[in-house]
């Protein structure tokens, strides 16, 4: 399976020319990417370009990868979203979507695509029959790519809309690193069953620190600040399950955290947590995906 920057990188380097869509400078790449996805990231492109050596990628895919995020200044995902078409159907492939901010040359972007066979043109970009990804650039220093149709990103480019981070954790999505997962989807992923506590999602805010980790600031957002009190006892029983989670198979400590709550979240700040254990949060998301092959 591909790992979900690498899909991105291939986009970057194989993206289309521009078609005169400019995204608002306001707005927020978030809102590109389509709602009802199982987790979604944003990161600054100098937070990706650390992380580069920890994701574990071959070393071809790691050498095309670290070019093309010399270009790029923002970089947000979302993983595990449906096609409408495929809302109800009964096997349906959870799709990865991709929008990168950044300075990328149109020409040269067109000229690799132009010798890479295996792109062929479609309506609204190219596609990679072997990756299973779309991608277009479809104007100044924007590019998308998803597994999906790029129609529904299209579409949202040229009219953004709200990010999918409730509104009442935004005062915390100021840093370099951003990770917000619906509890649904948070909870089918790391327990392998749907949970039914009475929690909107999980908020990563993290900054990297001189030694290469992640300052983080965690927060659970309840369904209302009675349901934060009743149920806090299985909040901490969530972020154990999560910090092992991210701890996985290396033998580092699992990230200790100190919740404390306030209205509707539940909140810890000052949460060490490893490069490594980002990255590879990162890697198992994309690995999660069911249908997307090399």
């Amino acid at each position: 399976m591909l790992n979900i920057l690498s899909l991105a990188a291939a986009a970057l380097l194989t993206a289309s020319c521009a078609t005169g869509l400019k995204l608002v400078a306001t707005a927020d790449p978030l809102g590109i990417l389509s709602p009802g996805a199982s987790a979604y990231a944003r990161l600054d492109g100098a937070t990706a370009r650390s992380l580069l050596p920890r994701l574990g990628l071959p070393p071809s895919d790691a050498k095309r990868l670290k070019s093309a995020l010399e270009r790029t200044r923002l970089v947000a995902l979302a993983v595990g979203g449906y096609e409408a078409s495929q809302a109800s159907a009964p096997t349906r492939v959870p799709t990865l979507q991709a929008c990168l901010l950044g300075d990328y040359p149109l020409a040269a972007a067109a000229f690799t695509l132009g010798l890479d066979p295996s792109w062929k043109r479609e309506k609204d970009g190219y596609f990679n029959a072997k990756l299973g990804l779309r991608a277009a650039l479809p104007g100044p220093g924007l590019v998308l790519a998803s597994t999906a149709s790029l129609s529904p990103l299209l579409a949202s480019a040229r009219a953004p809309g709200p990010s999918p981070i409730p509104a009442s954790l935004e005062p915390l999505c100021d840093k370099s690193l951003i990770l917000w997962a619906p509890f649904s989807g948070l909870s089918k992923e790391i327990l392998g069953e749907d949970v039914d506590l009475p929690l909107v999602g999980l908020l990563v805010a993290a900054d990297p620190l001189p030694s290469g980790d992640f300052e983080a600031t965690v927060a659970f957002l309840a369904t209302d600040p009675d349901s934060g009190r009743i149920f806090r006892p299985a909040v901490r029983l969530a972020w154990y399950a999560i910090a092992r989670y991210l701890a996985g198979d290396s033998g580092q400590q699992a990230p200790a955290a100190d919740f404390v709550l306030d209205g509707s979240e539940y909140k810890a700040e000052g949460v060490r947590i490893s490069s490594g254990q980002i990255a590879g949060a990162l890697s198992k998301l994309s690995l999660s995906l069911k249908g997307i092959k090399d």
